[in-house]
């Protein structure tokens, strides 16, 4: 019997990661306009307009969607793995300087320059 409670808890982790939370994220927080993903989403799911996008909040949906699609192999994990990536080296990262800016405008643009090491570290991770 502690097995089959065991495998079903497992169930419904599983089902929670894809069908609420993994979900949520790829519905919601992708900026279909500008690149990326939304800085700030409010309690009704809209979009915060003027928000900025932070490299530690871009790295951890690299992080997450990697991780997810290596546990479960869905195509859209990859793809919004890849569009964090993307993202990442194409507006975060400094080419004349080296690092990751802090924080873009919702445009991309960049709004804080600093390179602090959480940034750097969850990036690098």
């Amino acid at each position: 019997m502690e097995k089959e409670s065991l495998a079903d808890f497992r169930n419904e982790l599983e089902i929670e990661l894809k069908d609420n939370i993994l979900a949520w994220w790829m519905k919601y927080t992708p900026d279909q306009e500008h690149g990326g993903f939304h800085g700030q989403i409010n309690h009704n799911n809209e979009v915060v307009k003027g928000a900025g996008k932070g490299a530690v909040l871009n790295a951890r949906i690299l992080w997450t969607f990697s991780a997810a699609y290596r546990a479960f192999p869905d195509p859209d994990y990859l793809a919004t793995a890849d569009r964090a990536y993307r993202y990442i080296l194409d507006h975060f990262l400094d080419r004349e300087f080296g690092g990751i800016y802090w924080e873009l405008d919702e445009k991309g643009v960049v709004l804080s320059s600093r390179k602090q090491i959480y940034a750097l570290g969850f990036t690098i991770y």
